[in-house]
C-alpha cells in the first residue's frame, strides 16, 4: 500500500474502495497522491488509466506510475482514444463547470453498458449540485457517501444515444479589439477567462504601446491572448508560451495558428521548470488560484527567478489584482519596480534587468 499522503477526496474513495471493484478504471482530474497505487495494491481494480490536464500533477504521478504495467497516464486536454470500454470512471470535481461538462461528455460514451461513474469532491466546491447534472446522462444517480467535508456520488445506467465525443464542438472563438488591433482567440473549457478577454489582461495589453524586438516568454499563457497581441506588432519575435494546464496550451496553439503567427512554441511547465534560454521580455497575467483556494507560491517563485532568465536590459511586465503584493518581490529581485498603471482593480508592474 502506498504511504503517500492522501487528499480528503482520495480518503473518501479509499473508505468506499470495495464499491469501486472493476477491471478497467478510468481516473480523471486526480490529485498527485497515492490513491491509484492503493486501489491496485488492494486488488480493487485490475488496471487504471489516468488523465490529467495539470502538468505539476502529471510530472509527480508519472514518476510513481512508470514501474507499474497496471497504471498508465496521459497529460492532455482530453483522452486520445475516441472509443473504448471502461467498467468504471472516477472523476475528481474541478472548479470550472464548463470543464466538468466537457469531461463528463468525454467519459459518457467510453463507459460499458454496466459501467459506473463516481464523482468525488469537496463540499465547498459544490459537489452536491452535480447530482442533478449527472441525471442528465444517467438513469440511476445517488449520493453515495459524505465524510471529511467531501461528497461521493455514483451514477450508472447511461442514457442511450450518447454521441461520439469530439473536442472540436467545445471550442469557443471570440474577438480581441485593443489598441486598434483585432485578433481572433480560441479557447477550450477550463481555460482562464474562457470565451472572453479578462479585465486584467486587457489592462496589461493597453500598456503595450511598444513591443521590444527579441525572444518573449509568456508565462501562464492561458488562451494565448498576450502573445497573439504582441505578435501583431512584432511578428519576427520568437514567442514561448508556457502553462501548467494542457487545455491552455491547446488553446494558445490554436490562437497563434489562427492569427498566422509563425515563430512560436507552447510548452508545459510547472513554474519555470521546463523553460530554457534567456529572453528580452517576460510577460504575464500570473495565476493565483488553485482549485477554489488562493495559491501564491508558484507566482512568487516565478517572480524571484525572472531576473535570471532575462538578457541585460530585458523587461519583466506583469498585471495583478491590487490586493496582491508582488511589488516588494519584484523590487528585491531586480532592484527596481515601476507601476505603469492602476485601473479597474489591477496594477501593471514593470522591471528592467540592470
Amino acid at each position: 500500500m502506498s504511504n503517500q499522503a492522501l487528499t480528503n477526496p482520495s480518503q473518501l474513495i479509499l473508505r468506499n474502495s470495495s464499491e469501486l471493484e472493476c477491471k478497467r478504471l478510468l481516473m480523471v482530474g486526480m490529485p498527485a497522491d497515492g490513491l491509484a497505487e492503493n486501489l491496485i495494491d488492494e486488488s480493487i481494480v485490475e488496471s487504471i488509466h489516468g488523465l490529467t490536464s495539470d502538468y505539476s500533477v502529471f510530472s509527480t504521478i508519472d514518476s510513481n506510475w512508470q514501474n507499474s504495467e497496471q497504471l498508465t497516464l496521459e497529460f492532455g486536454s482530453a483522452l486520445k482514444e475516441a472509443s473504448g470500454s471502461y467498467d468504471g470512471a472516477l472523476v475528481f470535481l474541478q472548479k470550472s463547470k464548463p470543464l466538468m461538462d466537457f469531461w463528463l461528455d468525454m467519459i459518457h460514451p467510453l463507459l460499458s453498458e454496466t459501467g459506473t461513474i463516481w464523482l468525488v469532491g469537496q463540499n465547498g466546491e459544490g459537489i452536491k449540485s452535480w447530482r442533478k447534472k449527472l441525471k442528465e446522462r444517467y438513469d440511476c444517480v445517488r449520493n453515495f457517501d459524505n465524510a471529511r467535508h467531501c461528497g461521493l456520488i455514483d451514477a450508472s445506467e447511461a442514457k442511450k444515444g450518447a454521441s461520439v465525443f469530439s473536442v472540436d464542438k467545445y471550442w469557443s472563438e471570440f474577438n480581441l479589439d485593443v489598441n486598434d488591433k483585432e485578433l481572433k482567440i480560441h479557447s477550450l473549457p477550463g481555460v482562464f477567462s474562457h470565451g472572453r478577454v479578462d479585465v486584467g489582461t486587457k489592462v496589461l495589453l493597453e500598456t503595450l504601446d511598444r513591443v521590444p524586438e527579441g525572444p518573449v516568454l509568456d508565462f501562464g499563457c492561458g488562451a494565448g491572448v498576450i502573445s497573439a497581441f504582441m505578435a501583431a506588432s512584432q511578428p519576427g519575435n520568437k514567442y514561448t508560451l508556457v502553462d501548467v494546464d494542457a487545455l491552455a496550451l491547446s488553446s494558445s496553439e490554436a490562437t497563434m495558428k489562427l492569427n498566422e503567427v509563425a515563430n512560436f512554441e507552447v510548452k508545459a511547465t510547472d513554474g519555470l521548470s521546463e523553460v530554457e534560454g534567456s529572453f528580452k521580455m517576460i510577460i504575464s497575467n500570473p495565476p493565483f488560484h488553485q482549485g477554489v483556494k488562493t495559491h501564491y507560491a508558484v507566482t512568487e517563485q516565478f517572480l524571484k527567478q525572472t531576473a535570471n532568465r532575462l538578457f541585460k536590459g530585458g523587461e519583466l511586465r506583469i498585471v495583478a489584482n491590487n490586493f496582491l503584493r508582488y511589488e516588494l518581490i519584484i523590487q528585491e529581485a531586480f532592484g527596481n519596480c515601476e507601476r505603469l498603471v492602476t485601473k479597474d482593480g489591477f496594477t501593471v508592474y514593470k522591471a528592467i534587468k540592470k
